[in-house]
């Protein structure tokens, strides 16, 4: 599941140094926030799938699972990256994963929800390192999806019609990366220019003529392990970045504004976020964090609130001691809250995948925080392990 060129095309947008993989656990709240999707796994062969979970009746439904023929092996087998999001109507669900010996093959699969309709399927072949694509959301205008095939070149999908339209952004000079707009609006970019000094703006796409808008220019290089955000807006991008000492610092940058800085205690350990996003009042950043004693094997997993003031940082622990076989796996945990924003959810199930043997079967589920309540009530909602991860030393 490495890709050491989906790895390096990060490295070169954000600066996120301690990326060495891309595999994502992600969850999206449906628009009324009572359903949520979740990675899950979709049969006994450790497949991953899509899982619908209704929060009401507390139940979980697999929705899809992706399954391919290895004519080498000769049985079916499934990739284990998957991106899915609700559509802004609430009745169609997107899923998005990359080819699995073409990585330059992304495949989008787009499914009714609560009503009749076809399931419709498209597949890019020339989106370049496909999975790194998927470290976001998929910018959605309308019925439109916008997909950078290049650092470059944007592609434009219609999914009523299948049609595709491409535009070049900007120069050899510059890469570009894109993130969704909230409900379905269309898109954000991120340009990272080289020349003539290394700087990095975000701005607005315009979805049906391409046209950029700038919103924030900043030249501050992100720390290893940090995250790239914004506010619903645009107008606030945060991050972290090395501080005036050892440790860390939050950073928030708007356009004519001097920076909000905050440190981040982090003396004798090493801290890594899988995401991070804004709270509904944007006075606080809720981010998914890995955390772990410098030179220890086993790591915490948390949801971390940051507020922007001089309030202290919270964290709820949701897993307190996990190894993985490989350093640096922050993004396999990422964060989502409802659009009321008094919920946050993370699935732990690829962070499962990573682990070592003595990973517990209890600490694969869906996690959702109350955020409305003072204690940070936890809910977990258990994820069985396939057959062959659930036995000791099983991979």
């Amino acid at each position: 599941m490495k890709s050491k060129t989906a790895r390096n095309a990060v490295l070169a947008l954000v600066g996120l140094l301690a990326l060495t993989i891309y595999i994502l656990a992600c969850t999206s709240f449906s628009p009324d926030d009572t359903k949520v999707l979740y990675p899950t796994f979709g049969g006994t062969n450790g497949a991953v799938g899509v899982a619908v979970y209704e929060r009401e009746s507390g139940r979980s439904e697999l929705l899809f699972v992706p399954v391919v023929f290895e004519e080498a092996e000769g049985q079916a087998a499934a990739p284990q990256l998957l991106r899915s999001q609700w559509l802004a109507d609430g009745r169609r669900v997107l899923v998005a994963w990359p080819g699995e010996k073409n990585s330059d093959l992304l495949n989008l699969v787009l499914i009714p929800w609560g009503s009749r309709g076809p399931v419709k399927l498209f597949s890019l072949p020339k989106v370049k390192d496909a999975g790194a694509m998927l470290l976001m959301p998929l910018p959605v205008a309308g019925d439109r999806v916008l997909i950078m095939e290049s650092r470059q070149q944007v592609a434009r999908l219609d999914l009523k019609t299948g049609g595709l339209a491409r535009h070049s952004l900007g120069d050899e000079k510059s890469e570009f990366s894109l993130y969704p707009a909230a409900a379905d609006q269309g898109a954000f970019y991120l340009q990272e220019r080289k020349e003539p000094e290394r700087s990095r703006v975000f701005g607005r796409l315009e979805p049906d003529s391409f046209a950029l808008t700038p919103l924030v220019t900043f030249t501050n290089e992100p720390a290893d392990g940090s995250f790239f955000t914004y506010d619903e807006q645009g107008k606030r991008v945060a991050f972290v970045e090395k501080g005036p000492g050892s440790g860390l610092q939050l950073v928030v940058r708007e356009q004519g504004k001097p920076p909000l800085t905050r440190p981040l205690e982090t003396e004798g350990e090493e801290l890594g976020f899988g995401n991070a996003v804004f709270s509904r009042k944007g006075d606080t950043l809720l981010a998914s964090c890995q955390k772990k004693k410098a030179g220890a094997a086993l790591a915490s997993y948390s949801l971390l609130e940051i507020p922007l003031g001089a309030a202290p940082v919270r964290e709820t622990v949701l897993i307190p001691a996990l190894e993985t076989k490989d350093e640096g796996v922050a993004f396999y945990f990422q964060v989502g809250v409802s659009h009321d924003g008094k919920t946050a959810a993370a699935a732990s199930t690829y962070l499962a995948c990573a682990a070592t043997k003595d990973f517990k079967p209890e600490d694969c589920a869906l996690f959702f925080v109350d955020l409305s309540d003072a204690k940070r009530k936890v809910t977990k909602v258990p994820i069985p392990l396939p057959a062959e991860r659930s036995a000791p030393g099983g991979r």
